[in-house]
């Protein structure tokens, strides 16, 4: 596994070389001697935090901390404050830097510093994230918010629901539970990849209604950080048709943009309510 990246900005040779000595080991080690570097390097390197000094040739810490808190790009990188000048360090604490550390500093306290500053923005990283669980039918993937999930099957034998509609014409018994199966390649007007006997099926509860949806493959679950999700404000098209209760929003994972999707989005407005009675008539049938 890869070190966290730290930039270290200090247009004093000694500053520099005593920073990385210190840090070595623990990170990997980006530096830039004057203000105009740093900000070309933040913006290439996007490292995970920053260590400013303030007064610098063309372009002081104050005016390199500001352009960063600027960009929603580099926005979210912690800025530690390494400098002398306590009055204009505390000042860029009301600018967004995430600490200051007063020159001269000992290795623990460097060492502590980062490490607190990495630490909180991982936590605020965290703020909005969402664990999930992706799943795909035929070519479609998307993901559901795992709290919904209940737990992942392989798709046992079925039983015939005949009163239901052409997607929910399915019931499983699951630890003498019955469950409904509805078969989202249906629901959805596309052909499963896999043959029954290798699908899965996600057991998810709504509105206090279990029910088993049958899709092909299921990934381990994951969590993703808020900067990873674009929630459903911010997606184009969220007020309309089945997307308007379903979408939660849209998820960044492996170079492609994958909708977050309620699972109620699958069922016909009210058709949960009819479950429990569908599946008591298919078993008053089937013992009868």
């Amino acid at each position: 596994m890869s070190l966290p990246s730290l930039l270290l900005v200090d247009d004093s040779d000694a500053i520099l070389a005593l920073e990385r000595a210190i840090l070595s080991g623990h990170y990997t080690i980006h530096t830039a001697s004057n203000g105009r570097e740093a900000l070309e390097k933040v913006a290439r390197l996007k490292p995970a935090a920053v260590l400013l000094d303030l007064s610098m040739p063309e372009m002081d810490g104050d005016e390199v901390l500001q352009r960063m808190k600027s960009d929603p790009s580099t926005a979210d990188i912690p800025v530690i404050i390494i400098s002398s000048e306590k009055s204009r360090a505390e000042a860029c604490l009301g600018l967004g830097a995430e600490t200051f550390l007063a020159k001269p500093f000992r290795a623990d306290e460097l060492l502590l510093a980062v490490g607190d500053a990495l630490a909180n923005a991982r936590r605020r990283a965290r703020t909005g994230s969402l664990l999930v669980l992706r799943v795909t039918v035929g070519e479609l993937e998307f993901a559901v918010p795992l709290d919904s999930v209940r737990e992942v099957l392989l798709h046992p034998a079925t039983r015939p629901l005949p009163t239901a509609p052409s997607y929910l014409r399915e019931y499983v018994e699951v630890r003498g539970e019955a469950l409904c199966v509805l078969d989202v390649a249906r629901r959805l007007s596309v052909e499963h990849k896999l043959p029954r006997v290798e699908r899965m099926l996600v057991v998810i509860q709504v509105d206090g209604v279990a029910l088993a949806l049958a899709v092909d493959t299921v990934k381990d679950p994951e969590e993703y950080g808020a900067a990873d999700i674009d929630r459903r404000e911010r997606v184009g098209g969220a007020d309309h048709g089945p997307l308007r209760e379903g979408l939660i929003g849209m998820l960044r994972a492996g170079g492609r943009m994958l909708p977050i999707l309620e699972p109620r989005v699958f069922v016909a407005r009210g058709m949960l309510r009819e479950l429990p009675a569908m599946l008591e008539a298919a078993e008053a049938r089937r013992s009868a």
